[in-house]
């Protein structure tokens, strides 16, 4: 990490605490715009509305679900929920 970074995975400061979505929009607003993300697909941030597992098409989740164990992911929840909404090719980062 470098100094002043922040994002989607927090700050990277030690303190879980301050890395929940409304502290990290608090201090970096809503998304980057789409010319700027990293990630192949996009989904623009809506004020007041935060995507759940609960949002995944049901095929979609079992996909991203089946992917993660196969990967050997242990926080399958987390890993689902990434692999839905940026796309299975992320299961493997930051193993």
């Amino acid at each position: 990490p470098r100094a002043g970074q922040d994002g989607h995975c927090g700050n990277f400061n030690g303190n879980p605490g301050d890395d929940t979505t409304d502290a990290i929009r608090a201090r970096i607003g809503m998304g980057v715009p789409q010319g700027e993300s990293l990630f192949r697909t996009y989904t623009p941030a809506v004020p007041g509305k935060r995507e759940t597992l609960s949002d995944c098409p049901p095929a979609k989740k079992a996909k991203a679900e089946q992917t993660c164990r196969a990967a050997g992911r242990t926080d399958l929840e987390a890993c689902t929920f990434d692999a839905c909404f940026a796309g299975t090719q992320y299961v493997n980062e930051g193993m």
